[in-house]
């Protein structure tokens, strides 16, 4: 469903983004793991190498979903959103990446909600590399920021990058520095 911006940058309410930061234990991170690899862990250290640490406090969890729910309908997707995965806290360490990869399962849930949006929040810029590539365009297109694929080097300290979870992105291996930032994946009801 690609119709009307193909993202947008925002940027959250810093209390939010403080307030959910508390929640980060840094001796509970563990290596971070892809759905569908966790069986294989030669293919899943393939496709990332990253330390993680999820925030499961309900107040936290609704305060993101109403955030993602006004830049949705701000962006006049309208999608139907009315619930939210667990917020991912994440750290890339030198050589440590994401590669490319969409959000959305191939299944729906039990509750036949799918992941529809999706969000990074990146929380420092004193790193280099970890590049985020988003694929707006069509294998067609150049590879090129005018074209197929949009990177964003670094945004603002506490910016939020916002995209439709069928997406296919990645994060560029860092080349110094740790790079941080929380993700969240906005769930509805299937499209009809």
């Amino acid at each position: 469903m690609r119709y009307g911006h193909l993202w947008t940058r925002a940027t959250p309410n810093s209390l939010l983004v403080e307030e959910t930061l508390k929640f980060i234990n840094p001796e509970k991170m563990t290596a971070a793991e892809t759905v569908g690899h966790a069986k294989d862990p030669v293919r899943s250290k393939k496709a990332r190498n990253a330390n993680v640490q999820f925030i499961t406090d309900k107040g936290i969890l609704e305060r993101w979903l109403a955030t993602a729910q006004i830049i949705n309908r701000d962006l006049g997707w309208d999608f139907d959103l009315d619930a939210i995965e667990h917020i991912q806290y994440g750290e890339y360490n030198e050589d440590q990446y994401y590669g490319w990869h969409i959000d959305q399962h191939k299944e729906p849930y039990a509750d036949d909600r799918i992941r529809k949006c999706s969000f990074s929040v990146f929380l420092n810029d004193d790193f280099d590399g970890g590049e985020f590539d988003l694929e707006v365009g069509s294998p067609k297109d150049q590879l090129t920021d005018q074209g197929r694929i949009k990177t964003f080097e670094k945004l603002n300290v506490n910016e939020l990058l916002f995209f439709q979870s069928d997406f296919w992105h990645q994060v560029r291996p860092v080349t110094k520095g740790v790079r941080r930032s929380l993700v969240g994946w906005v769930l509805g009801p299937k499209f009809r």
